[in-house]
């Protein structure tokens, strides 16, 4: 007799050891890039005074943190353009995981990415995809060249959006142009575009990025459940399969 459901689910699809995870963030520094250019995280770390306890020998200890939820690694909701757009609190979970896949599109500062360099590498974008774009910056998150970041074309845009993708991810400050080099006013194409088709944009993608280039992973990220929120923080993962 053959049997359905979790009973018969192979192990090793609930095997942590099946997989390589990969870090996908960048990590929260003084020097990190900042959002428009100088907002960026804060925090401190410090012990808790008059606080009763009974750890022999310990002390409480409270981390302090205090963020723009557009800097570091983090995910646009369509109400981040859209004032009647989704805020993160109303996606359903399952849209925070899903196929994923990294293409490798490095380019030089200021590069508009073409919509025939994004069909020459795609390797093969399926509808509900979690397309990431590495233009080889996620290693100059720190330097000031990190703000004259590659970009993505409107029409490179929307050939995702036509292909239904999931979300798209990128390593730089945002797929739209670099803010010194925009007209104004500026219509923030790529992320209308995007957002407008309820297609997710994670920007700030770290240096882990490069590791899943042309391997297939899952990928997973959680936003944090911010009420009528345009964007949160998160850290993104690519499961890969060994």
């Amino acid at each position: 007799m053959t049997t359905t459901g979790p009973a018969s689910r192979p192990e090793s699809a609930l095997d942590p050891s099946a997989f390589d995870v990969v870090d996908l963030s960048q990590p929260v520094s003084e020097d990190m890039a900042g959002w428009r250019g100088t907002e960026r995280a804060t925090f401190s770390v410090g012990e808790v005074a008059d606080i009763a306890h009974s750890i022999p020998g310990g002390r409480i200890s409270a981390t302090w943190f205090s963020t723009v939820a557009h800097a570091g690694t983090h995910l646009d909701a369509a109400r981040h353009m859209f004032p009647s757009g989704k805020s993160i609190d109303e996606y359903e979970p399952r849209r925070f995981v899903c196929r994923g896949v990294a293409l490798d599109v490095a380019r030089e500062p200021g590069h508009e990415l073409t919509v025939q360099e994004l069909a020459d590498a795609d390797p093969g974008i399926q509808a509900g995809d979690a397309v990431l774009l590495y233009f080889g910056f996620a290693e100059r998150y720190t330097e000031e060249i990190y703000y004259d970041h590659p970009y993505l074309s409107l029409e490179a845009a929307r050939y995702l959006a036509d292909r239904e993708v999931n979300l798209v991810g990128c390593d730089v400050l945002t797929p739209d142009m670099p803010a010194h080099r925009r007209p104004k006013p500026f219509p923030y194409p790529v992320h209308t575009e995007l957002l407008g088709r309820d297609i997710l944009i994670v920007e700030n993608l770290g240096p882990g990025l490069a590791k899943v280039l042309d391997r297939p992973f899952l990928f997973v990220m959680a936003p944090i459940t911010i009420p009528a929120a345009d964007a949160s923080p998160i850290v993104p993962l690519a499961l890969v399969p060994r």
